[in-house]
């Protein structure tokens, strides 16, 4: 447990500027419907080519977000940000020469890897916090802003004047304007210092493994159904009869929606439980996924992504709730987030296979069996859980019986 003491980590503008630098990560995932769309009309890619370039786009996010531990101590957090932001701004850049799909599928990774340093980087400056809950609900709050005001902006009052070059030279002036201009704000290196704790560990380490490894395999399978889903929605909406502007301001709704549903989990926490909360929330999700299928008008479109995308943060706050109150070494963190890079990769890839093979009621089909799986991991998770913290009650009152 964090000591209460003056951190430097724990002001507003550290705040703001760092939830900037970790809006800047998460910046092309947010958009990707909307990116996808442009690229589909200027290259003439289909949706398993579309899946192939998250795939590579995320895969090079979870590359440099893991490989991110091996410097992120080692060099400035400003030197890092500015680095990481212009490597995603030049493969932008790139993108304006009309590359080939070979070269667009490299160019993808490299900005991949550029935010996934960014998003790696926000992570240390956050955890660094002597509020950690605090810290990383604003985090959350504020890196979905950006993304969402550009869901808007971009098909509404860009693409229409400006066309596919000037969406690209917007999302890498937004790089810019997060990732580097707030640096003068950010700090240049951690000032915490770790200390070694003696307490003596109650719950044995095994069962704690388990209990973390459940809970890893849960957020993965989660985030796998469903980024299989969110690359489409864009496309889902257009083959419901949709306007481009009316998708983007759906889509920005339940963005913010989805930001919603991570500070409800944290208000919520423990009070009902565990597995409730995150039961209840997945079947509001298939609910959505089963509105989505309709393919009938914008209302079961609308409510179709509202609860879609309000179940992600919500039940990752749960499954990474449970990881981290059982991960004693506390190495596992960056587990976490390679999880979450891997089931953005993989979950598009597969729904852009599967849309071109059986239709997008397949994919929506394959999703919501994704959560299905989820409800049954995750409960085991806090099926062992439960038993740990009973066996430990039943030591303490045996020990106490014994005095």
């Amino acid at each position: 447990m964090k000591t209460t003491k003056i951190n430097p980590i724990d002001t507003t503008s550290v705040y703001v500027c760092a939830g900037l630098v970790s809006g800047a990560g998460a910046l092309l995932l947010n958009v990707l419907p909307v990116l996808f769309g442009a690229f589909s009309e200027r290259f003439g890619l289909g949706e398993h080519q579309l899946g192939n370039l998250a795939m590579a786009m995320n895969l090079g996010f979870g590359a440099f977000g893991l490989a991110s531990l091996l410097w992120i101590h080692r060099l400035s957090w400003r030197v890092i940000s500015a680095l990481s932001s212009a490597l995603v701004v030049g493969a932008l850049v790139f993108v304006l020469r009309d590359p080939s799909y070979e070269a667009l599928l490299a160019i993808m990774a490299l900005a991949g890897a550029g935010t996934g340093a960014l998003y790696a980087l926000a992570m240390t400056i956050f955890g660094d916090s002597s509020q950690p809950e605090r810290a990383f609900g604003f985090k959350l709050g504020i890196e979905t802003v950006p993304g969402a005001f550009l869901l808007i902006v971009l098909p509404v009052a860009v693409a229409p004047v400006w066309g596919f070059d000037g969406m690209l030279i917007t999302i890498a002036t937004a790089m810019v304007v997060m990732g580097i201009l707030p640096l003068p704000w950010v700090p240049r290196r951690s000032e915490r210092h770790l200390e070694a704790s003696g307490t003596a560990v109650r719950i044995a380490s095994a069962e704690s493994r388990t209990i973390v490894w459940l809970s890893l395999v849960a957020s993965l399978v989660f985030l796998t159904g469903i980024m299989s889903v969110w690359a489409f929605l864009e496309l889902m909406g257009k083959k419901t009869g949709l306007a481009s502007d009316t998708i983007g301001m759906v889509l920005a709704l339940g963005f913010l929606i989805n930001a919603g549903g991570g500070f409800i989990a944290s208000a919520i926490g423990l009070k009902v439980g565990r597995f409730m909360p995150v039961a209840v929330i997945i079947l509001a999700e298939l609910l959505g996924l089963v509105a989505l299928a309709q393919f009938s008008s914008l209302t079961t479109y609308v409510v179709g992504v509202i609860c879609f995308l309000f179940s992600i943060g919500f039940v990752l706050a749960y499954t990474f709730g449970v990881m981290a109150e059982f991960d004693l070494s506390g190495k596992l963190v960056a587990l976490g987030a390679l999880c979450l890079s891997l089931g953005a990769a993989f979950g598009p890839a597969i729904g852009g296979f599967l849309i071109e093979a059986f239709g997008y009621s397949a994919v929506l089909v394959f999703s919501g069996a994704c959560s299905v799986a989820v409800l049954v991991i995750y409960g085991a998770a806090v099926l062992r859980a439960q038993w740990a913290f009973q066996r430990m009650r039943a030591s303490g009152t045996a020990v106490m019986s014994g005095l």
